[in-house]
């Protein structure tokens, strides 16, 4: 499996490498501007991610926004949708809806992060 961890905190991106560690080659992004030409240059050369978790809240293009530019550079490759988990602090249900319905995201984790949830959806979406 091929993951791309994009938050714009370390210990959060490291966090999460440790919940991957022997199941996924892992890519990091600090922002969504950086994910987005991850996402793009894997597309290109046919290498696609199976995963992407993505926090919601970073400076320049947030989450959300990256998250609708990846899914429209999939459509253009005709590629497979990869698999979404949007990770954030928030715990509002609007911004569940906004990340699950209008965002395309295919799954939520709230911080702190568990990594018995965090496993439980790898299970979820068959990447484990």
């Amino acid at each position: 499996m091929k993951a791309l961890i994009v938050d714009d905190i370390e210990i959060n991106r490291e966090l999460l490498a440790l919940f991957l560690e022997g199941r996924a080659a892992v890519t990091f992004a600090e922002s969504g501007e950086e994910a987005l030409q991850q996402v793009k240059d894997a597309l290109g050369s046919n290498d696609y991610f199976d995963l992407i978790c993505m926090d919601i809240s970073m400076t320049g293009i947030d989450g959300l926004e990256a998250l609708r530019l990846i899914r429209e550079a999939e459509q253009v490759h005709g590629a497979a949708r990869a698999i979404v988990f949007m990770v954030t602090s928030s715990s509002s249900p609007d911004d569940m809806i906004n990340a699950l319905v209008v965002g395309g995201c295919d799954d939520y984790l709230v911080k702190p992060l568990m990594q018995q949830s965090f496993q439980e959806l790898l299970v979820k979406y068959r990447l484990a």
